[in-house]
C-alpha cells in the first residue's frame, strides 16, 4: 500500500488491541497506530491532537467507565471532521448499528474480530475519501 494512515484504537481489551495492530501492521496500511484501553483517555488524546495525528478510529461499544457512545457524544464536539470512526465490536444488537449510525463520523459497524479484509476494506474507504477530497 502506498500511502500509510493512522489508527487509533479504543477497546479496554487488551489482547483484542495487540491483534488488531498486528492485523494492521501485516496488511502495510499504517506505521502509527495508538491504542487506548480506556475512552476517556482517547478523547484527551484526541482534543489535544485534532486531526493531524488520526485517520482513522477503531472503536468499541461496551467498555467501563465511558461506553462507546458516550465518546461519539463527545467525539462530535471536538469537530474532527477528517477522522473516521469505525464500530468495531462484539455487539450483535441492531439497535446499536442504528444508533452508531446516527452520528456523521461513523463510516462502518463491524463485528469483531478485525481481520485483513476488514483493515484493508477500511484503508480504501478512506483513502477514496482522501482522494476525491484532491
Amino acid at each position: 500500500m502506498d500511502k500509510k494512515l493512522k489508527f487509533v484504537l479504543i477497546d479496554d481489551d487488551d489482547i483484542f488491541n495487540f491483534l488488531s495492530q498486528r492485523v494492521l501492521k501485516s496488511c502495510d496500511i499504517t506505521d502509527t497506530i495508538t491504542t487506548f484501553s480506556n475512552a476517556k483517555e482517547a478523547l484527551a488524546y484526541l482534543a489535544e491532537s485534532k486531526e493531524n495525528s488520526t485517520d482513522i478510529i477503531l472503536l468499541d461499544i461496551r467498555m467501563p467507565e465511558m461506553d462507546g457512545f458516550e465518546f461519539l457524544e463527545k467525539f462530535t464536539i471536538l469537530n474532527c471532521f477528517n477522522i473516521d470512526i469505525y464500530m468495531l465490536t462484539s455487539s450483535l444488537d441492531e439497535r446499536d448499528k442504528e444508533r452508531a449510525f446516527t452520528y456523521s463520523s461513523v463510516k462502518g459497524f463491524y463485528s469483531k474480530p478485525l481481520n485483513k479484509e476488514i483493515a484493508v476494506e477500511i484503508y480504501n474507504s478512506k483513502l477514496n475519501q482522501i482522494n476525491s477530497t484532491i
